[in-house]
């Protein structure tokens, strides 16, 4: 059986957690100004990027590699399928490589650096099959298919000349897509929502770490070490037998 100090113990842990928390909240209730005041901007910051998100358009293009040996369907085994997929992943790399799309930003004269583009230009094996999808984000769908286009045809020129394989095929060449991607603004705005109740919170807690006012009982105990026996209350005596002060 437990003895009564350990339960006048584990209550008293209790009671402190319950004020650690009261804490917390009446220092939000007593900073809400702030808090918005911090809050609003971000949150109009948040939707005004949702708003002003460009419009982007994504080309695709499908390419089937092998390690050019001529075999049927039937004939290939699991061995020739692992091959081919590591060659898809090579492939990948060479499609992005420096060489080719400085030739695909030259032809078209497009107006953005290679690293840009390098960041536009996606192209990664389908999981368990030969094939190779790259695809291209702008802002223009017409642009964006004719360059997923030329950079599939300067991959295969590039392959042939450095591994002096046939062993590529475009299986569906890219279209201008007629949709453009979603822009997620619902998304976007709900995100800064929290982010600004979240930033607003931070900033009052850290005002109030730093605020040196004592409120409380408890924080003068907590400087002391030392428990208050009693309290002398304010009057105001201005207030007191009808607003005559003592004589």
């Amino acid at each position: 059986m437990r003895r009564k100090e350990e339960l006048y113990e584990d209550d008293f842990y209790e009671d402190e957690d319950e004020l650690h928390l009261m804490d917390l909240v009446f220092t939000l209730l007593r900073r809400w100004k702030l808090i918005t005041l911090i809050a609003i901007p971000t949150f109009i910051l948040g939707i005004f990027f949702a708003m002003t998100r460009p419009t982007v358009y994504k080309a695709e293009l499908i390419m089937m590699v092998s390690n050019g040996i001529n075999s049927s369907a039937r004939s290939l085994d699991g061995g020739e399928l692992s091959v081919n997929q590591k060659l898809a992943t090579t492939y990948a790399e060479i499609a992005k490589s420096k060489t080719i799309l400085k030739n695909v930003i030259k032809k078209y004269d497009l107006e953005i650096n290679l690293k840009k583009l390098q960041n536009n230009v996606t192209v990664f094996p389908v999981e368990d099959t030969e094939l190779l999808r790259l695809t291209y984000k702008n802002g223009d769908p017409i642009l964006a298919a004719a360059v997923v286009n030329e950079i599939g045809h300067e991959f295969m020129l590039k392959v042939r000349e450095v591994m002096n394989f046939q062993n590529i095929k475009i299986v569906e060449p890219a279209e201008a897509p007629k949709e453009p991607l979603p822009k997620k603004r619902t998304l976007i705005i709900g995100i800064s929502f929290f982010i600004s109740l979240i930033i607003g919170c931070m900033v009052a807690f850290i005002v109030e770490f730093f605020f040196c006012k004592l409120r409380k009982t408890s924080d003068i105990e907590k400087i002391l070490e030392a428990p208050i026996l009693g309290t002398i209350p304010d009057f105001n005596l201005s207030l007191i037998d009808g607003g005559k002060d003592e004589k």
